[in-house]
């Protein structure tokens, strides 16, 4: 009878060839006939009020189809917290979070009328680091947190905070272990702000048939959640919906999430 087994054994993934060769077809190496393309204007502050947008000359360039802005959807919607605009409105709360989308017959006049977009901003008090966050008097990031709908039961928000989640977690008797303990170092570490680099841009793109079926591809690595998320959105049945996932160009931050939560304890903020 013969036997299998993967332990010290090179198993090559079954895309390997393909990607490394360049023959790999991810979402965005797609090009549909008479698609349209969308194009984001970000913030260029990490807090700040949105006092105005100005579309006027944007809106005048040739083959822009729409822009859209805050005002457009009035949710929030989240996977574990439902806290984020999907465009920003009233204010911005991170640097680079999208600010208004531009349509057009091309990515080339898309990215022009983003360019004429004007936003006025009034800044407003940033917090730069986790310390800075949990300080009493930081400036507050959602200053309506604990009015924001849990997509998860086990969030706990911490009322007039930038602490979105607070978990403790408590293994054997810690004053004992103090007592025992022959040394004891304390110390406070930080590491680098970083970015994976995936193989793929991040993208998506969207089909919507005249029997109201949703087709979407996207780079995402939980086309479930994408799902769940464009269901409550746009109050489409889920059935309506399909999520198509090529080849993925990179997957990273659940298993550093699922690390976290089990070695660390640890406070989620916003800031």
């Amino acid at each position: 009878m013969e036997s299998f087994t993967s332990i010290g054994v090179n198993n090559p993934k079954k895309e390997a060839c393909n990607k490394v060769t360049g023959t790999a077809k991810y979402t965005d190496d797609t090009i549909v006939p008479n698609m349209l393309y969308g194009k984001i204007l970000t913030s260029t502050y990490s807090h700040a009020k949105i006092k105005s947008i100005n579309i006027n000359e944007a809106i005048q360039v040739t083959g822009v189809q729409s822009i859209i802005t805050g005002d457009y959807y009035l949710g929030l919607l989240g996977t574990v917290i439902e806290d984020r605009p999907p465009i920003a409105r009233d204010k911005v709360r991170y640097f680079g979070e999208p600010v208004a989308i531009v349509i057009a017959n091309s990515e080339q006049d898309a990215m022009s009328a983003v360019n004429l977009i004007e936003v006025e901003y009034e800044p407003l008090p940033v917090v730069n680091s986790v310390i800075e966050a949990i300080k009493l008097n930081s400036p507050l990031i959602h200053e309506n947190a604990s009015q924001y709908n849990l997509a998860v039961e086990d969030v706990y928000h911490e009322p007039n905070s930038n602490i979105a989640d607070h978990i403790k977690i408590r293994k054997g008797d810690l004053e004992k272990g103090f007592k025992e303990s022959n040394v004891i170092v304390d110390g406070s570490f930080s590491l680098p702000q970083s970015d994976h680099i995936a193989m793929e841009t991040r993208n998506a793109r969207a089909q919507i048939l005249p029997n109201g079926q949703f087709i979407i591809y996207t780079s995402s690595q939980a086309p479930f959640s994408v799902k769940k998320l464009l269901s409550k959105a746009y109050n489409v049945p889920e059935g309506n919906i399909s999520v198509h996932v090529p080849f993925v160009g990179g997957g990273f931050e659940v298993y550093i999430l699922g690390r976290l939560r089990s070695i660390c304890r640890y406070r989620s903020t916003y800031g």
